[in-house]
């Protein structure tokens, strides 16, 4: 008992190192700061010492470690002998010298001194002048994130919780918040009941949820969007996960205040719903068992209800092969090799809600990014 809690103390004291790298110094003037000199020192010849002087030097300056040393990977493996090469040819046309032909002969004749002091005055320039480039960019962009504070603060307060299980549930919860526009959508644009219960079948980490406790925050902070509609205040959570370690880390995350059940929609019974969520999950099935989970959390939804399912538009032509290769690409990921999908066109799923006794509304749903997501809002009648 002992031994553990200690493995677990040790592993929260890492967790709060990695968290400060990821958060300290995130201003646009820090972000750009640090990016600018992780990349002037990615670009130094110093092959070898570029963690070190990331560490030193952001420390010195205060600014974010984990970043800095991320922009010093401009000098990847296959790219830093053509950088060194533009430096010492910069150093040597600083000198009023001519282009070398690279010859070993021709390092041996201008000797180990010379070729570093064109290495280091070539360093300074192509270096300064990519730090400036690259800083600049990172300062635009953080400062677009910036644009948007209430939007930030929500997508943290959600993320938040998962710093329980781990800092890597985190950082997957902050990248699906700000990059996937499913989510922020569904409640600027009011998909969600105001009360009753939202099944959420694949639940995943319960971002949804997640996302919707942390409405209910910012709403009574004053500090909710003001163009969006009401958070939905008064819902009860309820999730289907099928994988045993991200279900636990649902629960972890919600602390009670959701349920989450492990099992697998395939065969789990459905509690009666005003809400259900089906998002990217029923490519993963075969036809026939993606018509038996439709029909039966439409036959669980309540009058007045709403099933939301988001999936591919197999008919979106170049979008849908984008999407097929990033899903065979998780897959390869995942380690599961032989998964199969299957995908239907929009027109597709449209007919086969319709058929269950759902009126459907289609929206697109993959806004700025290159997929063929679409989402079908499929409401019961009262």
């Amino acid at each position: 008992m002992i031994e553990r809690k200690k493995k677990s103390r040790a592993a929260r004291e890492v967790q709060d190192v990695l968290y400060k790298m990821r958060t300290e110094g995130m201003s646009p003037g820090k972000q750009a700061a640090a990016v600018a000199l992780g990349v002037f020192i990615g670009c130094s010849p110093l092959i070898g010492l570029h963690l070190a002087l990331c560490l030193l030097f952001a420390k010195l300056f205060r600014l974010n470690v984990g970043l800095t040393y991320l922009a010093a990977h401009v000098s990847l493996p296959g790219i830093t002998p053509f950088i060194l090469l533009a430096e010492m040819e910069t150093g040597r046309r600083l000198r009023g010298q001519s282009y070398l032909h690279i010859h070993v002969a021709d390092l041996k004749e201008l000797g180990l001194r010379q070729v570093g002091a064109d290495l280091l005055i070539g360093s300074a320039v192509i270096g300064g002048v990519l730090a400036v480039l690259f800083g600049l960019l990172a300062w635009w962009l953080a400062r677009r994130r910036q644009a948007h504070p209430e939007l930030e603060a929500l997508l943290e307060e959600a993320a938040c919780p998962y710093l329980k299980p781990g800092i890597f549930d985190w950082e997957f919860v902050r990248g699906k918040l700000r990059y996937d526009p499913l989510y922020f959508n569904l409640l600027r644009r009011g998909f969600l009941p105001a009360e009753g219960t939202l099944l959420d079948l694949g639940c995943g980490r319960g971002i949804v949820f997640a996302l919707v406790l942390a409405a209910h925050v910012q709403s009574a902070k004053g500090k909710y969007p003001e163009d969006w509609a009401p958070p939905p205040l008064h819902l009860a959570f309820h999730g289907i996960e099928g994988r045993p370690k991200v279900a636990e880390a649902a629960r972890e995350a919600l602390e009670g205040k959701a349920v989450i059940e492990d099992a697998d929609l395939r065969t789990a019974g459905y509690p009666e719903a005003d809400a259900i969520l089906l998002l990217d999950v029923l490519h993963y099935l075969p036809a026939a068992e993606q018509e038996a989970v439709l029909a039966k959390a439409a036959a669980v939804l309540r009058p007045g209800g709403v099933l939301l399912l988001r999936d591919a538009d197999a008919a979106a032509g170049w979008r849908f092969t984008a999407t097929r290769l990033q899903e065979r690409f998780s897959a390869l990921l995942r380690r599961h090799w032989k998964q199969r999908f299957h995908f239907r066109s929009a027109a597709e799923w449209t007919q086969l809600l319709e058929r269950l006794g759902l009126t459907v509304d289609l929206q697109p749903m993959g806004m700025g990014t290159p997929y063929a997501n679409v989402l079908l809002a499929a409401r019961r009648n009262p």
